[in-house]
């Protein structure tokens, strides 16, 4: 693990490679503790006959550096998706009643979390927050898995807000039922979760209250003392955060995303670090720190004087906002950006340590995104000579940022600068067989693929020569023979050929154009950025 020692290597070319500055311990300052927090947001969901005491288990991973003593916020406020993101006025209609939180230790022994000593407590509709706060009898491992189990409950017919998308390969579980007791004992026994809390129709799956997987309460950040350090960003964030992936792919410490997996890498020389991510889906720079999107930071700004002694709970800004706020006009597009940055600086001050991202674009296929070649890319979004190009250069000019990580080339195809990672780049051998019984009128969910495919691909064959269709892989059993039975959660009755040719998507088509990669593509450009531009966080 590092340590306040710098590092220095020598490289085969001569000469020392770059290493990070003494880390600075302070061990009495609360810090972001948790990989894959997420703010309420989205939508509300309304309380059922039956199912209105409900319960959570989340699990998070810890920083690289022991801990024991945690604060826990729950918030009663939660975000839009979308078009005004990421505004702050999707809120419940009533109150949430936290019955009690537990923290569970890896070894399986749950905490309690407590409020002001209380077990329970309330959350106030759309302006509430409150803290849990608990100490372990003794430190928690560096780089550990701890969940945190929520029951909350409301009056039937009354609305919550959550946050939280089930993972099933991580053990995470969301419970429902008709009174405390009922819930608890779902919970004590560790049962499948309530089919009305995550139904296999709709796992994995973004949308609204009707068609999305749904959405469980739980908190909204995990803050611990015990920090060695490291660089903490505060990230200025949209989608290409918080939704390149959903629920099937999460890694082990509930990572999605390139920023996400890139900042959490347990690099030897540079460390891993636990982002505090601001934004959520359809983020714009424009709305962000703007008219009615401030709870959030007041939030953090009240635990750097409630519980910090004035500190802040972040070491430096990593800006990767922007891409919602295109425009054909190249200067409205980055003003929009750096209109945020500028913010930050009034509200933390002018000399606070900022880090710009540039910006991916955006495509169009005419294979599905199979090949590069079947990629297309407009004038607004082509990263060499277009409007997005032009944007990308101001980025990289301006006196704004302390340093910018231009990710652009990582993501894009190595063949083509313009166009980004198509699923030819991503071969994953054959189909083992074929699915279902090959009559094309009975449906199929099931096929056996070789087992080292990644559960949560997006991957796509050639069912028949010539002829090629998609699947996300949303669940796994292995056979022990190099072979592994998925679940699929598009269910056709698509004929398909013997060991037809697989490939895994990089980019996933949303709606009419490939905005977000999925996990290869996502993989592939995390590789791609070197940890050493972790060094920008520093002064």
């Amino acid at each position: 693990m590092m340590n306040a020692i710098s590092l220095a290597l020598t490289n085969p070319m001569g000469g020392a490679d770059l290493a990070p500055p003494p880390w600075v311990p302070d061990a009495s300052r609360y810090m972001p503790a948790a990989t894959g927090t997420r703010w309420p947001a989205g939508f509300t969901q309304t309380y059922a006959a039956g199912l209105n005491y409900q319960c959570s288990k989340l699990f998070f991973g810890s920083p690289d550096y022991p801990t024991n003593d945690f604060l826990i916020p729950f918030t009663g406020f939660g975000l839009t998706e979308g078009g005004t993101a990421p505004q702050e006025t999707v809120n419940p209609n009533a109150n949430i009643e936290i019955d009690e939180v537990f923290f569970i230790h890896p070894d399986g022994t749950e905490y309690p979390v407590l409020f002001g000593g209380l077990a329970a407590a309330t959350v106030t509709a759309a302006t509430g927050i409150v803290y849990g706060q608990v100490m372990l009898p003794a430190p928690l491992p560096a780089w550990s898995i701890f969940g945190i189990r929520t029951v909350w409950h409301g009056t039937v017919g009354n609305s919550y807000i959550g946050g939280y998308r089930c993972q099933r390969h991580r053990g995470e579980k969301y419970w429902a039922a008709t009174d405390l007791a009922s819930v608890q004992a779902l919970a004590a026994a560790n049962a499948a979760s309530a089919p009305d809390r995550d139904p296999d129709a709709f796992y994995n799956t973004a949308g609204n209250v009707s068609n999305s997987q749904p959405l469980a309460y739980g908190p909204a950040m995990v803050l611990a003392k015990g920090w060695d350090g490291r660089p903490v960003p505060l990230v200025l964030a949209d989608s290409l955060v918080e939704r390149q992936e959903l629920a099937a792919s999460a890694d082990a410490r509930r990572n999605m995303g390139i920023w996400r997996r890139w900042l959490d890498q347990r690099d030897p020389v540079w460390g891993s670090c636990i982002p505090l991510v601001m934004g959520v889906p359809g983020s714009k720079s424009v709305q962000e720190l703007a008219s009615s999107a401030t709870l959030r930071w007041n939030m953090i700004d009240a635990i750097a004087t409630t519980y910090n002694g004035g500190k802040p709970i972040w070491t430096c800004v990593l800006d990767q906002s922007g891409r919602n706020d295109n425009s054909a006009t190249a200067s409205t597009w980055s003003n929009a950006k750096f209109g945020l940055v500028d913010r930050v600086k009034t509200r933390y001050g002018v000399g606070t340590h900022v880090v710009g991202i540039t910006l991916m674009p955006t495509f169009t296929s005419t294979d599905a995104g199979r090949t590069v070649a079947g990629f297309a890319v407009a004038t607004l979004w082509n990263p060499v000579t277009g409007t997005l190009a032009t944007v990308n250069n101001s980025i990289k000019a301006s006196a704004r940022y302390a340093g910018v990580i231009d990710m652009v080339p990582a993501f894009m195809s190595d063949a083509d600068p313009t166009k980004g990672p198509a699923a030819e780049l991503f071969p994953l051998g054959n189909v083992v067989g074929h699915p279902g019984n090959q009559d094309g009128v009975t449906t199929w969910d099931t096929m056996k693929l070789p087992a080292a495919v990644p559960l949560g691909s997006r991957i796509i064959f050639e069912y028949q020569p010539g002829l090629w269709t998609s699947r996300t892989l949303i669940g796994r059993a292995d056979n022990g023979d190099g072979t592994a039975d998925y679940k699929v959660s598009e269910i056709f009755a698509t004929n398909v050929q013997d060991n037809a040719a697989l490939l895994a998507h990089g980019m996933n088509l949303d709606t009419s154009s490939y905005v977000h990669p999925v996990l290869h593509g996502v993989l592939r450009t995390v590789s791609r950025i070197p940890q050493s531009e972790k060094l920008k966080f520093y002064p």
